[in-house]
């Protein structure tokens, strides 16, 4: 019997390959690659100085990574509380990262007291934002029914909008509500659509799409399997703008 995909603790760190829209001027730009360049390297120091300087100026893409820095003790002492205030200041400024981190820390209970209400508040707030991972999280507490009364149907909208966005783990939950069935309003199983997103997140390489693929070939004959495939590519292709819903 499947099971549903763990949420994973993800951190984010903001790590864009363009100009960032705060930061100004050219010099601004590469310090901020340049404490990019050096997490590659694991040299979270140079990172820190590379955007402390920035994130005091008020750039919420180098405060959101001060913050990350703080709350994983990479090149600063590990403080959640110096985390939270960075996060705060680019939660202010509409820091989607930031809103998803502390969204993170209120549903754990890092560094403050574990409120899923208040972790719901600041993922909607990210998701509102376009972030894929803050919508798989608004799925997941609505599955599992944390700090509210569970909901398949909501789940089931946040998990898609997760996954139109790119999230193999909401890429994932959508082809497992599809072939149970769950949040459709007459709890109708749906193989052909569970295949075709259970294909996307194998191919963005989440590692149990497997076990939604092994199920739904049971369901579908090798033709409609082949066509589904490709189906699967033309949603990638398309940007997942023409994906089953």
């Amino acid at each position: 019997m499947m099971t549903p995909a763990p949420f994973h603790y993800r951190r984010w760190l903001l790590l864009a390959g363009i100009l960032l829209s705060s930061l100004a001027s050219s010099l601004q730009a590469e310090r901020f690659q340049a404490g990019l360049n050096a997490v590659d390297r694991e040299h979270y120091a140079t990172a820190f100085r590379a955007w402390k300087g920035l994130a005091e100026d008020g750039a919420p893409e180098a405060q959101n990574n001060i913050g990350y820095l703080y709350e994983r003790g990479y090149g600063v002492k590990q403080s959640y509380t110096r985390a939270i205030e960075w996060y705060k200041k680019a939660a202010d400024q509409k820091s989607p990262e930031a809103l998803h981190n502390l969204g993170m820390l209120a549903f754990q209970g890092y560094g403050m007291r574990q409120d899923y209400l208040a972790a719901k508040r600041y993922f909607a707030a990210a998701a509102d934002l376009q972030m894929g991972d803050a919508h798989y999280m608004l799925g997941l507490i609505y599955y599992q029914g944390h700090g509210l009364k569970k909901n398949t149907a909501r789940a089931r909208e946040h998990f898609l909008e997760a996954a139109t966005l790119g999230n193999p783990k909401g890429q994932f939950m959508t082809a497992f509500m599809f072939q149970g069935g769950e949040g459709h309003p007459a709890e109708k199983a749906e193989p052909l659509k569970a295949f075709i997103w259970g294909m996307v997140s194998k191919i963005n390489g989440y590692p149990d799409a497997d076990s939604i693929l092994d199920f739904s070939k049971m369901q579908l004959s090798i033709s409609v399997q082949e066509k589904a495939t490709e189906l699967a590519r033309s949603c990638l292709e398309s940007g997942y703008t023409s994906c089953p819903a």
